[in-house]
C-alpha cells in the first residue's frame, strides 16, 4: 500500500544521478536496443533520401509512399523503445534486474495506447507552441510523465494525461529546469561535434550532395545516446514524483509487473 507523501522537494540532482546510474548500469543493452529500433532505421531513411530535388519531382508518389512508411515504422519502433526502457528502468530500480525480453513484450502490448498517447500529447503541445509558445511549454511539463504512467499504472490515454498533470503539479519549474539542462548539454555536444568534424566535412554539408555518411553516422549515434538518456530520465522523473508526493518506492512500482 502506498504511504502518505513525504512532502520532499523535487531534487534535480537526485533525478540526474538516478538517470545516469540507470544508464550506466545498462548502457550496452539500452544503447543496442535504441540503435536497432530507432538509430538504424533513421539512418537508413536519411541515406535513402535523394540528394537531387529533381529525383523527387520525377516520382513524387513513390517518394511520399516511402516517407509515410518510414514515418509509421519510426513511430512504432520509437514507442516500443520508450515503453521498453521505461519498464526496464522500473525493474532496475526495484532490484529485479533488467529483462529486455519481458520489457519488449510489455511495450508491444501497449503499442497502440502509447501511439495514441503520443499523438494526443504531440497535438496538444504542438498547438500550444503555435499559439503563444508558453502554453506549449506548460502542456509539455504537465504531460511529461504520461508515458511512464501508462506503462507502470496501465491507465488509458486520457487517464494517463490527467494522472501526469496531477503528479507534476507543484514541481513543473523543477522539471523545466531539467529540460533546459538537457537542451544545454545537447547544444554543447553539437558544438563539440562541429569542432571535431572540421571545415572539410562542414563544407560537404552545404553541398548539393547532402551530408556525408560519416557525419550522419556520428549524429545517429549521438541521437541514440540522447534518446536513451531522455527516456530513462522521464522514468526517473516519474519515480521521483511518486516518491516525494505519495511515498511510493521502486519495489511497489515494480509489483505491477510481477
Amino acid at each position: 500500500m502506498a504511504m502518505a507523501g513525504t512532502r520532499e522537494n523535487f531534487d534535480i540532482g537526485r533525478v540526474i544521478q538516478r538517470t545516469m546510474a540507470l544508464v550506466g548500469r545498462n548502457f550496452i543493452p539500452f544503447f543496442v536496443l535504441a540503435l536497432v529500433l530507432t538509430g538504424i532505421p533513421s539512418l537508413l531513411l536519411q541515406v535513402a533520401m535523394p540528394a537531387d530535388p529533381t529525383a523527387i519531382q520525377q516520382a513524387p508518389g513513390a517518394y511520399m509512399t516511402s516517407i509515410i512508411i518510414g514515418a509509421l515504422v519510426s513511430v512504432a519502433t520509437g514507442v516500443i523503445l520508450q515503453g521498453t526502457l521505461t519498464r526496464a528502468a522500473v525493474d532496475d530500480l526495484s532490484g529485479k534486474g533488467v529483462q529486455l525480453g519481458s520489457a519488449i513484450s510489455n511495450a508491444i502490448a501497449l503499442i497502440l495506447p502509447l501511439i495514441g498517447l503520443g499523438l494526443l500529447v504531440g497535438l496538444g503541445v504542438g498547438v500550444g507552441f503555435i499559439a503563444l509558445i508558453v502554453p506549449g511549454i506548460f502542456l509539455l511539463l504537465c504531460w511529461m510523465v504520461a508515458s511512464p504512467v501508462m506503462v507502470v499504472e496501465r491507465l488509458g490515454v486520457i487517464a494517463s494525461m490527467q494522472r501526469s498533470m496531477q503528479l507534476t503539479q507543484g514541481h513543473r519549474w523543477a522539471i523545466l529546469g531539467l529540460i533546459v539542462l538537457f537542451i544545454i548539454v545537447y547544444m554543447i555536444v553539437l558544438a563539440v561535434l562541429g569542432a571535431i568534424v572540421g571545415g572539410a566535412m562542414l563544407s560537404d554539408l552545404a553541398s548539393a550532395a547532402g551530408p556525408p555518411l560519416g557525419f550522419l553516422i556520428v549524429m545517429t549515434l549521438v541521437g541514440v545516446v540522447l534518446s536513451v538518456i531522455g527516456t530513462v530520465g522521464a522514468a526517473a522523473i516519474y519515480f521521483e514524483l511518486r516518491q516525494i508526493k505519495e511515498g511510493v518506492g521502486a519495489t511497489e512500482l515494480a509489483q505491477v509487473f510481477s
